[in-house]
C-alpha cells in the first residue's frame, strides 16, 4: 500500500466512524430505549464467554508459536493486545499487530509472526465454517431458500479453505503473500494440525456463546443458529480493509444484512446494530483491562504459583 493510498483509506474511515457517530446520536432516543432494558446478568455472560475466547486464544498462540521463552500468560496478553488494537484500528492495520508485538520481544522473528497470523486466520475461517455448516442445517427464521442454500455453501467454502490452502502447495504461499503484501515463505504454516483446530472449536464456541448472551442482554431473541448466521455475514467483512474505527460500519452493516434477512425492519435492525455495537466496546474495554492485569509480570509470577501452565509444544 503506497503512502497516498493509506492517506485515502485512513480519510475514508474517519468520515465512516464520524458517520456511524452522526447515525447513533440521530437515533439515541430508540437505542437509549434497548440500553435501559439490558438485561445486566445477560451482558456479564456475554463478556465472561469473552474473556474465555482470548484465554484459548493464548493457548492456541502459545502452542503455535512453540517458542519456550513465551510463557502461557505473555502469549494470552499478546493475544487480548492483538485483539483490541484489531477491533479498534481501522484497514486491518491492527492485524499487523501480533506479529510486530512477537518481534518486540526479541524470541519471534517478524516472518515467523506473519506467518503464524496467517495461520490463525485460516484456522478461524475454517472453523467458522465448520460451525455454520451445522447451523445452517437447523436454519434461521424467514430466510429464503436462496439464502439458505448461499449460506450452506458459504459455509462448506469456509470449512475448507485451510485444507485448500495445504493442497495448493506454493500456489496457496503465493497467495497469502500477496494478500498479507510479504515476501517469506510461510508455507509451513498453511498446514493443518488437529490440536490446532480443536483449540479453535473452543475459540468459536466461546466466540458464539458470547454474542448469543450479549444478544439477549438487548433484548433480540435469537437462537443459537441465527448468531451464527449473523457472524457467518460479519466475519468476512471485518476481514476488509475499508472500515471505520472500531469496526464501524462492518459491524452495522453486517448485523443489517443479517436482521434483514431474518425478517426484521430497517430501523429495527439499525438500532439493535448500533446497540449491540455500544456492548461490544464495552466488552474490548474491559478485556484491555483485564489482559493488562493479568499478563502484568509481578501478577502473572503470583498466579504461575496457583495455577502453573507450561503448555511446551
Amino acid at each position: 500500500m503506497t503512502k497516498k493510498q493509506g492517506k485515502y483509506l485512513s480519510g475514508f474511515s474517519l468520515l465512516l466512524a464520524g458517520l456511524m457517530a452522526a447515525v447513533f446520536v440521530y437515533n439515541w432516543n430508540d437505542i437509549y430505549t434497548i440500553f435501559v432494558r439490558i438485561n445486566i446478568a445477560w451482558a456479564f455472560a456475554g463478556f465472561v464467554f469473552h474473556f474465555v475466547n482470548y484465554i484459548f486464544r493464548g493457548i492456541r498462540l502459545k502452542i503455535i508459536a512453540g517458542s519456550p521463552n513465551i510463557s502461557f500468560y505473555e502469549s494470552f496478553g499478546y493475544s487480548v493486545f492483538h485483539g483490541v488494537i484489531s477491533y479498534l484500528m481501522p484497514m486491518q492495520t491492527g492485524d499487523i499487530s501480533l506479529p510486530v508485538l512477537l518481534k518486540t520481544t526479541g524470541k519471534i522473528g517478524l516472518k515467523t509472526g506473519v506467518g503464524i497470523l496467517v495461520k490463525l486466520r485460516l484456522l478461524d475461517m475454517s472453523m467458522l465454517g465448520c460451525l455454520s455448516f451445522f447451523a445452517a442445517l437447523v436454519g434461521a427464521r424467514m430466510i429464503s431458500p436462496t439464502v439458505h442454500a448461499a449460506w450452506i455453501l458459504a459455509s462448506i467454502l469456509l470449512a475448507v479453505s485451510i485444507f485448500v490452502f495445504q493442497y495448493l502447495g506454493e500456489g496457496a504461499n503465493f497467495i497469502a503473500r500477496r494478500f498479507f503484501q510479504i515476501s517469506a515463505d510461510i508455507s509451513h504454516y498453511l498446514k493443518f494440525d488437529p490440536i490446532h483446530f480443536f483449540i479453535t472449536g473452543c475459540i468459536w464456541i466461546s466466540i458464539c456463546l458470547s454474542q448469543y448472551c450479549m444478544i439477549q442482554s438487548i433484548g433480540l431473541d435469537l437462537r443459537i443458529s441465527e448468531v451464527v448466521f449473523l457472524s457467518t455475514i460479519q466475519f468476512p467483512l471485518q476481514l476488509l480493509p475499508l472500515q471505520g474505527f472500531a469496526n464501524s460500519g462492518n459491524h452495522e452493516g453486517g448485523w443489517i444484512v443479517a436482521l434483514t434477512l431474518m425478517g426484521f425492519n430497517g430501523e429495527q435492525a439499525l438500532d439493535y446494530a448500533l446497540a449491540s455495537h455500544g456492548v461490544l466496546i464495552v466488552y474490548v474495554a474491559l478485556l484491555g483491562l483485564m489482559g493488562g492485569i493479568v499478563s502484568n509480570k509481578k501478577l502473572g509470577s503470583f498466579l504461575r504459583l496457583i495455577w502453573p501452565i507450561p503448555l511446551q509444544k
